[in-house]
C-alpha cells in the first residue's frame, strides 16, 4: 500500500493557506480592538432633559414599575403566563428583585437625536455644554451606570455640522471639566442612520484626535452605530456596505444597533404594521448577525419596542388588563430577540427596564441546568457527538451552547463560578473542540 506524499499537493497547500490567512486577516479588521462588557440594554432621554437627578430618578421610577407589576413571585408568574413552578418563580424573582434594587439602569445614552429634535443652535450649544457638565460631576462621584454616552445627529449633508460641533463641545466640555479624571473607562458616541462608511471614518478620526490631544488611552471613546436605511444593506452597484462601516472604524466600533422605526418607514411600511416584529426588521437583523459572526467581539443591539407599560392612572379592571397586556407584549418580544440572538436591545422608558431583567432572567436559569448537562456530556465523551433527553450534540451545537453561557455571564444572570460548581470551565471545552 502506497502512502500519500502530501509533497504532491504542495501548490494546493500554499494557495489554501493564503486564501485561509485572508480571511483571517478580514475578520480582525472588522472585530472591535478592545473587549467591551455589552449591557442587556440602551436606555435614552433628551439631552434638553438630563440633569443630576436623571439616573436616580430612571431607578426610582424602574424601582416603582417593578414593584406595582410583580410585588411577589406568584404576581410575576402570573403575568407571563408561564406556569413555572414555585421554585423557579422565586429564584427568578428573587434574583431579579435583587437586580431592580442594585442596578436597574445599566446603560444610558444622553440624546441630541430623536429624542432631542430639532432646535435653534444656541439651544444645542447651551444643552450640549450643560449636559457634559452634568455628567463629568455625576462621573466624578461615580453616580452613573456602568456603561454611558451620548448619540449625535446624522453625519449627513443637512446634519453633519450641527453635529460634529455637538459632537466638540460634549467631548471637550467634559474632559475639561473633570470627566477625565472620572471612574468611567469608556465614553460611548452613538452614529445614527449611518449610509456610508466616510460618515464612520470621519467620526472615529476625529476620536482619535481627542485621544491624542487629551492623552487618553487608545479606545477611551467607543463607537456604536445605528443601522438604521436601506443604503446601509445594498448600495447602488449591489455590494454590501455593512462590512465597509466596521473597515472604517478601524477597531473602534463596538456594536451595531438597529433602528426599527426609520428602517421600517424606510421600506415604505405605514404606521400600522411598524413593530419590532416586523419581517423587514427581521430581514435587516438577519444582515447585522451575519456581520457580527464575521467579527468576534462585535455587539448586536436591538430596537425599541413603542407600547409602552406605563403604570395606569386609574385602578379600574380595564386600566389594570390594559397595563397586563402592554407588559407581556414587551416581555415577549424582549425574549423574542433574545431567542435570536439580540442579547441587547434599546428601551424609551423606566418602566421596561424591569421587563427586560426578567426576560433575561427567565430566558437562562430555564436553560441553564439542561445547558449544563449537555456540555459536560458531550465533553466527557472526548468532544465527540452526543446526545442528552432527546437533544442531539455536535461540534456546532456546543458552540451554542458556549455562546449562551458567556452571555449569561456577561449580563450578569450567572457567574463564572456557577459553572465551575459544576464541573464546567469554558476555556477548557473551547479548546477541547
Amino acid at each position: 500500500m502506497t502512502l500519500v506524499d502530501l509533497n504532491n499537493f504542495a501548490s494546493q497547500i500554499a494557495r489554501l493557506e493564503k486564501a485561509n490567512r485572508a480571511v483571517s486577516g478580514q475578520t480582525n479588521l472588522l472585530s472591535p480592538r478592545h473587549s467591551h462588557q455589552h449591557p442587556v440594554h440602551v436606555l435614552y432621554g433628551g439631552a434638553h432633559l438630563f440633569s443630576e437627578k436623571t439616573f436616580a430618578k430612571v431607578n426610582l421610577l424602574a424601582k416603582e414599575a417593578f414593584q406595582f407589576a410583580a410585588p411577589n413571585s406568584e404576581s410575576l408568574n402570573q403575568l407571563i403566563g408561564a406556569n413555572w413552578s414555585p421554585e423557579f418563580s422565586q429564584n427568578v424573582f428573587n434574583r431579579l428583585s435583587l437586580k431592580m434594587e442594585r442596578e436597574p439602569l445599566e446603560d444610558y445614552r444622553i440624546d441630541f437625536e430623536d429624542g432631542y429634535g430639532a432646535r435653534s443652535d444656541e439651544e444645542e450649544d447651551a444643552h450640549a455644554v450643560s449636559a457634559a457638565k452634568t455628567l463629568a460631576d455625576l462621573a466624578q462621584k461615580n453616580h452613573t451606570p456602568k456603561s454611558i454616552g451620548f448619540r449625535i445627529k446624522p453625519l449627513s449633508v443637512t446634519g453633519m455640522k450641527r453635529s460634529l460641533k455637538t459632537l466638540a463641545l460634549f467631548v471637550q466640555t467634559f474632559l475639561d471639566t473633570g470627566g477625565k479624571n472620572s471612574t468611567l473607562k469608556h465614553l460611548v458616541v452613538t452614529l445614527p442612520k449611518v449610509t456610508n462608511a466616510e460618515q464612520v471614518a470621519t467620526l472615529c478620526e476625529i476620536l482619535d484626535g481627542f485621544e491624542s490631544t487629551y492623552h487618553l488611552h487608545p479606545g477611551y471613546f467607543a463607537v456604536e452605530i445605528l443601522i438604521e436605511s436601506p443604503e446601509a444593506f445594498l448600495s447602488a452597484d449591489g455590494t454590501i456596505p455593512l462590512p465597509t462601516f466596521l473597515l472604517a472604524a478601524r477597531g473602534r466600533c463596538r456594536s451595531i444597533h438597529f433602528g426599527v422605526y426609520d428602517f421600517t418607514s424606510s421600506m415604505g411600511i405605514g404606521s400600522a404594521g411598524q413593530a419590532i416584529d416586523h419581517m423587514a426588521a427581521d430581514f435587516a437583523r438577519m444582515w447585522m448577525q451575519v456581520l457580527s459572526g464575521l467579527a468576534p467581539g462585535l455587539g448586536v443591539s436591538d430596537g425599541i419596542i413603542n407600547r409602552l407599560p406605563l403604570l395606569p392612572k386609574h385602578s379600574t379592571p380595564e386600566a389594570i388588563e390594559a397595563f397586563r397586556e402592554t407588559w407581556r407584549y414587551n416581555y415577549q418580544q424582549m425574549t423574542r430577540s433574545l431567542m435570536n440572538g439580540f442579547y441587547q436591545a434599546w428601551d424609551l422608558h423606566p418602566s421596561q427596564l424591569h421587563i427586560r431583567h426578567a426576560a433575561n432572567y427567565a430566558f437562562v436559569l430555564s436553560e441553564f441546568e439542561s445547558a449544563v448537562s449537555r456540555l459536560k456530556t458531550f465533553v466527557e465523551k472526548s468532544s465527540r457527538a452526543s446526545h442528552v433527553g432527546g437533544m442531539f450534540d455536535d461540534r456546532a451545537s456546543v458552540l451554542g451552547l458556549i455562546n449562551f453561557f458567556e452571555r449569561a455571564v456577561s449580563s450578569g444572570v450567572i457567574q463564572i463560578q456557577d459553572l465551575l460548581d459544576r464541573g464546567v470551565d469554558l476555556s477548557d471545552v473551547r479548546q477541547t473542540i
